[in-house]
């Protein structure tokens, strides 16, 4: 072995192990940080929440300038009712405008003891699936006729990691009736013209 290699510090005397020298330069910090970044991204990349909306709408602003007023038939928190009504049992039109919804859950489970032997989850693959469908629907009738029905659904799909669970069920289900909510005030602010005539 070569007296230069003893006195660099790669080879000892009598020794035939290579030793890697520590770099602290630039590039290897660098590297860490992107190696770092990577694993988060996968870990967060492996739980989250989508959402798919039934039918598509114009993105809803807030803002709402008319309402068709009639005797609203509704058993159940008001907030979910579409702003574009409005509570009027003595309406000379006698309209009747009912509303309801309703919300389905799902849950998709592994085992307990598989993430304890599965090193993948660890790094962010999912352990379970939650799944919530909240649907409503709006008639608007007169003397029992349903002069106009309009209907949305709002689907959320929810991974669970090792270490992160994300939404509740109740968060998502409030989320989806406010986007139910939502979209059936736009779809009626596109039959605006035709709304207003009933009254």
């Amino acid at each position: 072995m070569s007296q230069k290699r003893v006195e660099e510090g790669l080879y000892s005397e009598g020794e035939s192990v290579l030793r890697l020298p520590v770099n602290n330069d630039a590039r290897s910090k660098a590297m860490r940080k992107c190696i770092s970044l990577s694993l988060i991204l996968i870990v967060l990349s492996g739980c989250g929440t989508t959402m798919v909306m039934n039918p598509q709408t114009p993105k809803y602003n807030g803002a709402i300038d008319f309402r068709i007023k009639g005797k609203i038939v509704y058993e159940g928190n008001r907030e979910y009712l579409p702003k574009t009504i409005m509570d009027d049992p003595n309406s000379v039109s006698a309209l009747t405008i009912r509303y309801e919804y309703d919300v389905t859950y799902g849950r998709d489970d592994v085992h307990q003891a598989l993430p304890l032997f599965n090193p993948l989850t660890i790094i962010g693959c999912p352990i379970g699936e939650d799944t919530l469908a909240a649907c409503g629907k709006l008639e608007i009738l007169k003397s029992e006729k349903i002069l106009k029905s309009y209907a949305a659904c709002c689907a959320f799909q929810k991974t669970r990691g090792l270490f992160y669970e994300g939404e509740t069920f109740s968060e998502l289900r409030r989320k989806g009736l406010l986007e139910v909510r939502n979209n059936i005030e736009m779809q009626m602010y596109q039959d605006k013209d035709f709304l207003m005539s009933l009254e």
